[in-house]
């Protein structure tokens, strides 16, 4: 095999821990939250959570964090990884950490604490507690532990024995400029189930805020907001975020890197995994639009073809280049990759491609050329282009293909396989690709949806399933405001056999024309614009406000699951969702409906 083919895997190191590499430029980040946390020093105890989606680099600013601070006068730290902390319950593991940051003489004070607190141990244990205080120091944690954890009684003195032990720690180190600050990382701590993660919460409010202590939580905020419903029993949601503002006193939420920063990440992925020679420019924008700028899907994908290309040597023949493409579709168009691997298909790539140009050429409303399509209308059993319409055609084809055809990504990635596209469909239909599971690193979330039917298409299937049309929705008039209309044509044109009026826009000055045509029953909206995370909040409130005076109800549809603070700003503005559920959003215009006409 030549240098050229020596293809490696990436790891998922976060920053400072085997990487060595600033890709996402969190050093600046880590060193201005430094500064904050020195200068906040005298008010602790406080918690600051460090917010982000799976895969965006929360772990990487953590590991950077702890070295700058590691470097700061009389600041330690210590390290808790609330999913791989084994079996113990998480209080134990978390108070252990903490334990394990003092010295050997500030236990040994803490062991005389606990001597003098006649009701957590006898004497004759109070000897042995004492006696093991001259092993090693985590044989003495164990044992305190387990005398703190007696019973109720005792457990409800930790916090005592922790503070004791906290006091003694802070005077050993009086002297210091600006006292002794002992940081707590709490990393993974969206990844543990809901219950976990309350149990940590509860040990930062209950045992561990004493003076001296700073906690930094890695966590996507929204994990947190939905195990406190789940597991602490508070299913209101205003009181679930009152829950956690107890817990979280400052949150940094960790943006998406901008285009630039996403080119460089993704250059520096593909030299470190020796594939750079094989991704152009169109293919990386690609790359970088489709994942959302997340780190981790990226790796994720570079090492999908690595792999790929190491489990079949047959792919140097059809073209590496080949491979990467048909690895794209498979992570980001996969229900078209999966008809790919279907032997019913000869050559669906020239099919699809037939299929794109007659569409143009009909939708533009000019003369077509009948010889050009004449076989594909063939293959379908239909007769000439010239007197069929596009509609006849497209119900014997795909059910993704309408909304495929409008996504120039898409075209364009197909347009650019190389050689017979035949002979592709051949070899994956032989020997398809290595499963991919998107969501593998995050078994706690719900299956992800499968991609809807979309257009006149997917009304036909839900009529084929049996499913009504919905009456109650007759004459409802919705404003719906999406950058990205076809994600939603299939939802939108069921709507519409419904009986509603959709009116589909792209951003607020289309919706200003649309309130200003008709007034709307409902709003439907998702948060983002073009590079704008919450674009689609901003719009409400300025709905909500005097120019427009809308004050009806509106309902984020979206997969995004957005941070507290946004929350709160949804139910400012007296709004529901957000859901990705297409029934959720039926039943809530069932809602709206019915209060109209009650």
């Amino acid at each position: 095999m030549s240098p050229a083919r020596q293809f490696v895997v990436l790891n998922d190191a976060p920053l400072g821990d085997g990487a060595d590499e600033d890709l996402l430029e969190v050093t600046s980040v880590a060193r201005a939250l430094t500064d904050l946390i020195v200068a906040s020093r005298d008010t602790a105890p406080f918690t600051l959570a460090v917010d982000a989606a799976w895969g965006m680099g929360k772990s990487s600013l953590l590991y950077r964090l702890q070295a700058t601070l590691s470097a700061e006068p009389a600041v330690s730290t210590v390290w808790f990884n609330a999913w791989t902390s084994g079996r113990a319950s998480a209080l134990e593991g978390l108070i252990k950490s903490v334990l394990l940051g003092f010295d050997r003489n500030v236990i040994r004070r803490a062991l005389r604490s606990m001597s003098k607190r006649a009701h957590l141990l006898g004497a004759v244990r109070s000897l042995g507690l004492v006696a093991a205080s001259f092993f090693g120091l985590g044989r003495v944690v164990d044992e305190m532990w387990q005398r703190m954890s007696l019973d109720a009684r005792a457990r409800n003195q930790i916090k005592g024995v922790l503070r004791d032990a906290f006091g003694a720690w802070m005077a050993k180190g009086a002297a210091s400029d600006g006292g002794r600050l002992l940081v707590v990382f709490v990393d993974d701590l969206d990844r543990c189930a809901s219950d976990r993660i309350v149990e940590v919460c509860e040990a930062i409010k209950l045992y561990l805020d004493v003076p001296g202590i700073v906690f930094v939580l890695a966590c996507d905020q929204s994990a947190l907001w939905r195990a406190v419903q789940e597991s602490a029993g508070i299913g209101d949601p205003a009181a679930a975020v009152e829950y956690l503002e107890k817990i979280v006193q400052i949150s940094y939420r960790i943006p998406a890197p901008s285009p630039e920063q996403a080119m460089r990440l993704v250059d520096g992925y593909l030299d470190r995994s020796r594939t750079a020679g094989l991704f152009g420019e169109p293919l990386k924008n690609l790359i970088i639009g489709r994942s959302g700028r997340n780190p981790r899907r990226i790796k994720r994908l570079i090492n999908s073809f690595v792999l790929e290309y190491h489990l079949n040597r047959s792919w140097d023949a059809i073209g590496l280049e080949n491979l990467v493409k048909v690895i794209m579709l498979q992570h980001f168009y996969p229900a078209f990759y999966r008809l790919l691997t279907n032997p019913r298909h000869l050559d669906l790539i020239s099919e699809f491609l037939e299929y794109h140009d007659y569409r143009t050429a009909a939708r533009q409303g000019g003369d077509v050329d009948a010889d050009r399509w004449a076989e594909l209308f063939a293959s379908k059993g239909l007769r000439p282009p010239q007197s069929s319409e596009l509609d006849e055609l497209e119900r014997e084809l795909p059910a993704e293909y309408p909304a495929l055809a409008a996504d120039r990504d898409f075209v364009t990635l197909l347009r650019s396989i190389d050689g017979p596209s035949e002979r592709l469909m051949e070899q994956l239909q032989r020997r398809p690709l290595t499963l991919f599971q998107p969501l593998v690193e995050r078994p706690d979330e719900p299956e992800p949806l499968e991609p809807p039917l979309r257009g006149r298409r997917a009304v036909r299937a839900r009529l084929r399933a049996g499913e009504p049309s919905r009456p109650a929705l007759r004459d409802l008039r919705i404003l719906w405001i999406d950058d990205q209309p076809p994600n939603n044509a299939g939802l939108a044109d069921y709507l519409r056999w419904s009986g509603v009026h959709v009116d589909v826009t792209t951003g607020r000055a289309k919706a200003l024309a649309a309130f200003s045509r008709h007034r709307p029953d409902a709003v439907l909206s998702d948060f983002r614009r073009g590079t704008e995370e919450d674009a689609g909040i901003d719009d409400l409130a300025f709905f909500r406000g005097e120019e427009v005076a809308y004050s009806g109800p509106v309902l984020f549809f979206s997969g995004k699951i957005p941070g507290l603070v946004l929350q709160e700003r949804i139910r400012e503005l007296r709004a529901d969702g957000p859901t990705n559920n297409e029934e959720d959003v039926v039943q809530w215009l069932e809602r709206v409906a019915a209060a109209k006409n009650a």
